[in-house]
């Protein structure tokens, strides 16, 4: 039978992860979706410490604010419904008070500084070319965070601009880790409020720039999620109902091609028995102060305690040690009432 699919072959990173190396993830919420994935594998990963961002500029000046230990754009800060944000940062990072903020961005440059410097591989996904300059300032902004409309001027990048802030970036970077590899994506997430013939164009000058990039430098490898969403599934059944972001079965099989062109054949063993943890761990016993369910916990911490030594299960040992002990005082409260029964 024909096929009615479009699949494509993807060469393998040539720098592989394994759970000895760290990774951090940036950009948009695809790379939070590949980090959360990775996360739930146990590698060490630390995803998006930036709250989403979508274009490059703001990705790669925060990414080099970090490395040089600088803080962020002091004339940036915000106020919103007593709220502060800071314009450089997505939503999701605010504090009750500017001094709050201005010591939890510091933290957070910081947290980033010391995960890239000893990662393995660094993630960046981009989710569109276009930019908001906040007239005020002159800045181009990584969120509007809903301040008036008459404050920012929309503008698309251009080649040059996108090039001149990653060689800024990449030349800092591999000063203080020369062997990191980069992974640039561009996001599947369609920005659709732009046009769709507008993120076309927009999507079109991240997937050239990400090229001309991988060319340049043989430390730069490409995963074409954007590819594998838009052209080998190439369906509404695989968005969700916003018919914009995909879903979660797009979402696995695009990790399911991540994983062979990262992981080399031991990673991926290992990644096979800790999906059975997890299956083993996502079980809901029928009775769960049973013998059998008192069984089955001792035999799920038999199988954490064979798996490779740097993996961390501790809150996962945690939770079963609680089960195990209401368990155990069922058993203790079941033994004094058939005591005190024989009385």
């Amino acid at each position: 039978m024909k096929s009615f699919r479009t699949e494509f072959g993807i060469l393998p990173s040539p720098k592989c992860i394994n759970h000895e190396g760290k990774l951090l993830t940036v950009g948009s919420c695809f790379s939070e979706v590949i980090g959360e994935k990775l996360h739930l594998h146990k590698f060490r990963v630390l995803v998006n410490p930036f709250g989403i961002l979508f274009n490059p500029i703001s990705i790669f000046k925060l990414l080099l604010l970090a490395l040089e230990k600088q803080s962020p754009e002091g004339n940036l800060y915000l106020t919103r419904h007593d709220k502060h944000y800071h314009f450089q940062f997505h939503s999701r990072i605010s504090a009750d008070h500017k001094v709050d903020l201005k010591d939890l961005l510091d933290h957070t440059l910081q947290q980033v500084n010391d995960c890239i410097r000893t990662s393995s591989h660094l993630m960046v996904t981009l989710g569109t070319a276009f930019v908001f300059r906040h007239l005020p300032s002159n800045s181009i902004v990584a969120n509007c965070h809903k301040q008036p409309a008459k404050d920012f001027r929309k503008e698309l990048l251009t080649f040059e601009e996108m090039i001149l802030v990653f060689e800024s970036f990449y030349q800092e970077l591999k000063r203080h880790n020369p062997g990191i590899q980069i992974v640039l994506t561009v996001s599947p997430v369609r920005h659709i409020k732009d046009g769709i013939p507008q993120n076309q164009v927009s999507k079109g000058l991240l997937r050239v720039f990400c090229d001309l990039m991988e060319k340049r430098y043989e430390d730069v490898y490409y995963f074409p999620a954007y590819e594998l969403q838009m052209d080998d599934l190439r369906d509404y059944r695989f968005y969700k109902d916003d018919l914009i972001h995909p879903n979660a079965t797009a979402e696995n099989y695009i990790w399911e091609k991540f994983k062979d062109a990262f992981f080399e054949q031991p990673t991926i063993d290992i990644l096979h028995a800790l999906d059975q943890v997890q299956k083993n761990l996502n079980h809901r016993p029928f009775e769960p102060l049973s013998e059998s369910h008192f069984e089955f916990l001792k035999h799920l911490l038999q199988k954490m305690e064979r798996m490779p030594a740097g993996l961390d299960f501790s809150e996962e040992k945690k939770g079963i040690m609680e089960q195990i002990k209401q368990i155990e005082d069922f058993r203790q409260t079941e033994k004094s009432n058939s005591g005190n029964e024989s009385e």
